[in-house]
């Protein structure tokens, strides 16, 4: 059977039995314990154990380390992983099979477009702004699916399966399968240039978020950063309602009177609208234990979806005082001889400068910065954009590129960004150490009390901040 002939609204209809290659991955997991929840058997394999690897075996789902074609035996359709290559002998097993293959983007869109989604998009800020509305809503009672791209703190894991009406989840724009997702409520946090290895040309980038928010089904609503992307661009593409939020006061929500101190900040959110339920301009007083400007504007395009779908703001306002962050996004993982270490997930440009911007605040000694970047295509498109973005670090790590799944590229290393940052007169200290594996002995020789280390980078940078704190 071709999935051509498949009604994808109705696969679940067709199958009892997936079978998921990649399943380790955070968001192949995320399917699957979904799937789980629904009722359909899942199975999986993945080359390592991880922890993903091991809440899966805990929930029942049967995971398989290493590839084998006799894994898929009982397979009845076939799941797989970006990360996935057409070589894996479990896939060629299952075309040699016939079975039904699809992308893991397909399977969010069956799940997402079965219910009342609301995905969340835009080059930064989707995982966390995914887990406020996610807390909201299961603080509401709600009880909904969730699939995240991280893991969310309150909920010790990246997915679960909810019986209310509403699928929330991240929708990531990196290989534009999130243009299948047909959503209630779509959220555009941001749009800047990003994984132009899949897009090759900015305006196809820009113009795929506009596709996203054409794509929210009648009667629906489009959220997106005013402040940011052109509501006129977005209008001419949706004959659904468009919301907007920001910092600007001419925007529909909004934040004034905005304070940030000590790991968290406050602010006045205000419904900037006679035509809003309130009858006139609504304020609520918003306090967040999340840092930084950014987590405000996060928190903004999560209460944006509620009160666009007319669920109670006072109470969603109290639930999200307690929301502690995702896993990796400016995550205090310890103390170092006095030193607090956090460990972030930044690795595009103004991500990181974000990041920064809300450590400054809070400095008592040096600001330590560890720095991996992330893919070789990112790095040789995007490194003369970092050039700005380190300045409120006092020393700069910098090691060798994380590259994923791609191949490397001959001259794009980390030494390409430290040349990039000397000759753009970056007067900071640069210190480049190329394997991760001999960073942490320059921490434990050089780190001082009051330091704040910030472990930063999407790939695996993070064992950085586990062998820091080990036996602390």
């Amino acid at each position: 059977m071709n999935k051509e002939d498949l009604n994808l609204e109705g696969v679940f209809n067709k199958f009892k039995n997936f079978f998921l290659i990649g399943i380790g991955g955070a968001g192949m997991s995320a399917i699957a314990t979904v799937l789980n929840g629904m009722g359909f058997t899942v199975s999986g394999s993945d080359l390592k154990q991880s922890r993903y690897t091991d809440l899966l075996n805990s929930e029942g789902i049967r995971v398989y380390i290493g590839h084998d074609k006799s894994n898929i035996r009982d397979a009845e359709a076939i799941i797989y992983s970006a990360a996935i290559a057409p070589s894996n002998i479990e896939l060629i097993a299952a075309k040699k099979k016939g079975l039904p293959i699809f992308s893991r983007g397909e399977a969010l869109s069956w799940i997402l477009n079965s219910k009342k989604g609301i995905a969340v998009t835009g080059t930064h800020g989707k995982t966390t702004t995914t887990s406020m509305i996610s807390l909201i809503f299961r603080g509401l009672a709600l009880d909904p699916t969730i699939i995240i791209g991280g893991e969310l703190n309150e909920l010790g894991s990246n997915a679960r399966y909810g019986k209310g009406d509403y699928v929330i989840a991240e929708a990531c724009e990196s290989d534009g399968t999130f243009l299948k997702y047909k959503p209630f409520v779509g959220v555009i946090t941001n749009i800047e240039e990003d994984h132009m290895d899949y897009w090759k040309e900015f305006d196809k980038l820009k113009n795929s978020f506009y596709s996203f928010a054409g794509n929210v089904k009648t009667g629906g609503f489009v959220i997106i950063n005013g402040d940011e992307i052109d509501s006129g661009e977005v209008k001419k593409v949706t004959g659904n309602r468009v919301i907007t939020f920001g910092i600007d006061c001419k925007k529909e929500i909004y934040a004034k009177n905005i304070k940030l101190s000590n790991y968290s900040s406050t602010y006045d959110l205000v419904i900037n609208t006679s035509g809003n339920k309130f009858g006139c301009k609504a304020e609520f007083n918003v306090r967040l234990i999340v840092p930084g400007l950014f987590n405000i504007k996060n928190s903004l395009a999560a209460l944006a979806v509620c009160y666009g779908l007319g669920l109670d703001l006072y109470q969603a306002v109290k639930i999200l005082q307690f929301f502690t962050g995702a896993k990796r996004r400016f995550e205090k993982r310890g103390e170092k001889k006095g030193a607090l270490i956090f460990d972030d997930y930044a690795h595009h440009p103004t991500e990181v400068g974000a990041t920064l911007d809300a450590v400054i605040l809070e400095k008592r000694g040096r600001i330590i910065t560890v720095f991996q970047p992330h893919r070789y295509t990112r790095l040789a498109n995007l490194h003369n954009r970092f050039n700005q973005c380190f300045n409120n670090t006092d020393i700069l790590i910098i090691t060798d590129v994380f590259g994923s799944d791609e191949q490397p590229i001959p001259g794009v290393n980390g030494k390409l960004l430290i040349d990039s940052l000397i000759e753009e007169g970056f007067e900071k200290r640069l210190i480049y150490i190329p394997k991760i594996i001999d960073v942490k002995d320059y921490l434990n020789d050089n780190i001082k009390k009051d330091d704040i280390v910030l472990i930063m980078g999407a790939g695996d940078v993070t064992r950085v901040t586990e062998d820091l704190l080990k036996n602390v």
